[in-house]
């Protein structure tokens, strides 16, 4: 599954609840790594990634970490179904990294619910 895809699927669902979406086309520079994006409301900042079928997922985990300890207040790691399958969601339980599954029609579902992190 494209990141565009998972893009806009994240997009329509954040902004369908009040939420700001906001994701540049470069990503958001967070200490030594790039997120490719963030959703917003009020003073509440959640740091999203997005990993397609081929993307490192280890990387992705690293960045949203980063991410954590640079002032976001939740993380939350987007892939397709398939991809999750293939993941233990003890891992983003134990950390408070979220774990978000988009399928083939653009639906997301939360295998893990973010968590508020502060380091």
């Amino acid at each position: 599954m494209r990141a565009v895809f998972l893009k806009r699927a994240v997009q329509q669902h954040y902004k369908s609840q009040g939420y700001q979406a906001n994701f540049p086309r470069n990503g958001i520079h967070v200490g030594n790594c790039f997120i490719d994006g963030e959703v917003r409301v009020g003073v509440f900042r959640m740091a999203v990634e997005l990993k397609s079928d081929r993307d490192d997922m280890l990387r992705g985990l690293g960045q949203l970490l980063e991410a954590l300890s640079y002032d976001y207040d939740q993380a939350l790691l987007v892939t397709s179904q398939s991809r999750a399958e293939r993941l233990d969601p003890k891992v983003f339980n134990a950390s408070g990294i979220g774990l978000a599954v988009i399928n083939s029609k653009g639906e997301i579902t939360f295998i893990a619910e973010p968590k508020i992190v502060k380091f």
